[in-house]
């Protein structure tokens, strides 16, 4: 004690000892030492100054009367700082998780909402159910895999959400820079934005058609001292027969309202959505500040 705190022993006896414990923990480890006879030992966590640098470190103290006399104790200080910090960081995590799985829940009850809403039959309403909860899934497998610090970069997620869709890779061209970070926030409306895309390819557009093409362009985009922003051109080409603007929807229409009406919500996002006469064109333009 001598060597950390620098005190020597004679200022540390009777409450002398106090003077090297943080203030905010003199309260604390008076009442630990008041009960410490009735309880037949002390056992406490706080604050010792470290004499090097007048830093505060954290120390668990255990202490048990000797038996050589009534005033005798035998005790040790030990440094749990790391230990402390560790614990900190798992707060922070399980605070993450909670707040994520809170979001998660809600993503998923207003996803089963609005299947609901345009689903005519329980058989249709699993099937889009189930491949949107394969988004989402996909989605949480590339966050599982993620360190503390680290995003889930755009090409990556692009590739997880079209694996599951493009069987003819001839028909698809990708032309964007990988790594490209996107904001953990966005991902799960990014993800759903992309399999509402591919799933309508598949169902009614390019990738359904003989002579469809599907090009997916990407790149960062800064406009006027903003933040960054990532650009998504989406193209199908192709498509015969393709609905004109003020005829219904083919499908639900969910992913449509998605990218015209979520993306710019939920991510403040500027986005196209057009019904052109060879296929669906729909770009994406959103601030991809990298907080959490």
């Amino acid at each position: 004690m001598e060597q950390f705190t620098g005190q020597a022993v004679e200022d540390s006896k009777g409450l002398g000892w106090l003077e090297t414990v943080h203030p905010d923990d003199h309260a604390a480890v008076m009442a630990a030492w008041q009960d410490a006879e009735a309880k037949g030992g002390l056992d406490c966590e706080y604050r010792i100054r470290r004499g090097a640098d007048g830093k505060y470190i954290w120390h668990h103290s255990r202490s048990l009367p000797s038996g050589e006399s009534e005033t005798d104790w035998l005790g040790t200080c030990t440094d749990v700082e790391e230990l402390k910090e560790l614990q900190s960081r798992q707060e922070v995590m399980v605070a993450e998780l909670q707040h994520r799985t809170r979001n998660l829940i809600a993503v998923i009850r207003s996803l089963s909402e609005k299947t609901v809403r345009t689903s005519t039959t329980l058989q249709e309403f699993s099937e889009a159910f189930g491949h949107r909860l394969g988004s989402i899934t996909r989605v949480q497998g590339l966050l599982s895999r993620l360190g503390e610090t680290e995003r889930v970069a755009f090409d990556e997620l692009l590739a997880a959400e079209l694996s599951a869709y493009i069987y003819d890779k001839e028909k698809v061209t990708l032309d964007g820079p990988p790594g490209i970070r996107l904001r953990s926030r966005s991902i799960q409306t990014f993800a759903l934005a992309l399999h509402e895309l591919a799933t309508n390819a598949l169902k009614y557009g390019a990738l359904s058609a003989p002579k469809g093409r599907l090009t997916i362009r990407w790149q960062i985009e800064r406009v006027d001292g903003d933040p960054p922003s990532l650009y998504v051109e989406w193209t199908e080409t192709g498509v015969q027969n393709m609905p004109t603007a003020d005829e219904p929807a083919r499908g639900s229409g969910y992913g449509r309202e998605l990218i015209e009406k979520a993306l710019p919500y939920q991510l403040r996002a500027k986005t196209t959505y057009e019904l052109r006469s060879d296929g669906v064109r729909c770009t994406i333009l959103a601030p991809i500040t990298f907080d959490a």
